[in-house]
């Protein structure tokens, strides 16, 4: 029995420009007494290789088999557990940003259908890729490891025929380039108005695309890629006050408030 686990250290492999991240990674062996009662900081993936098990999730039990992909929320009790007689083993993942609820739920996943079977051999080979890359510990396997991530999800989501459809509608397009006028501009003095008037569209309609299309709303976008870079800022040696100047905070007391709501620690912890 044995479990092969990796986590990175995103204060050391911080990566630009990217609303997606592996947090976590790894391999768990066959152990009849395997039993996980938890509450994950992120969304969670789990490919079952072999045996089965059982997973409660909001009171209802589903049984997970080989070839079934599992899904746990974010600051949800969950409770997991092998079948003695047959213990299962798996591949999990622990994803992280912006963008990781939209896409979990594009694949079909949600808290009261948190298992998918698939069979898919491809699958499995795209974790049992993933761990290697990320064992090296190198800024290289790190980002290969996201780039099969995406292979990943590019998979889970190809189930699902609306996904094959043309992206670019006119409603996407507006919260692209609601999204890039953040990325050009998350160091200036900005709002969801200032969002709205780059895009051309009225304040309340691009509250109501961006939830739509991305799961969240404009201001938490906004702020979460201020913080994502604050972090970066932060891990390359900037100061805080500096920090939260570059990244549009109007106070670094506004800024570490923000910072130690997503984070969980303080900047000045962060950057050690």
């Amino acid at each position: 029995m044995s479990t092969l686990a990796f986590i990175i250290n995103q204060k050391f492999c911080p990566v630009a420009d990217t609303d997606f991240n592996i947090t976590a990674f790894g391999y768990q062996d066959a152990d009849p007494h395997h039993n996980i009662k938890d509450v994950k900081p992120e969304p969670v993936l789990q490919y079952l290789t072999g045996g089965r098990g059982f997973l409660e999730l909001d009171g209802k039990t589903f049984e997970v088999r080989a070839g079934d992909l599992f899904y746990l929320p974010k600051d949800k009790f969950v409770h997991y557990y092998a079948c003695p007689q047959d213990p299962y083993t798996y591949y999990w993942a622990h994803l992280d940003g912006v963008s990781v609820p939209s896409l979990i739920r594009r694949a079909g996943f949600s808290e009261k259908e948190p298992v998918k079977s698939y069979n898919d051999g491809r699958i499995e080979r795209v974790f049992a890729e993933i761990l290697p890359l990320l064992r090296e510990d190198t800024f290289t396997g790190y980002l290969s490891a996201k780039g099969h991530a995406f292979r990943l999800l590019s998979l889970l989501l190809s189930y699902r025929g609306e996904n094959s459809e043309k992206m670019q509608s006119a409603e996407v397009k507006y919260v692209n380039t609601a999204m890039q006028f953040v990325k050009n501009n998350f160091g200036e003095d900005i709002g969801v108005t200032d969002m709205a008037a780059a895009v051309g569209v009225g304040r309340s309609y691009l509250c109501v695309l961006f939830k739509k299309i991305t799961d969240v709303s404009p201001v938490r976008y906004l702020i979460e890629y201020r913080i994502n870079q604050a972090k970066k800022m932060l891990a390359s040696g900037l100061g805080v006050t500096e920090t939260a100047v570059n990244c549009g905070f109007n106070s670094p007391a506004h800024f570490s408030v923000q910072f130690k709501n997503l984070t969980g620690v303080s900047p000045s912890a962060f950057r050690g």
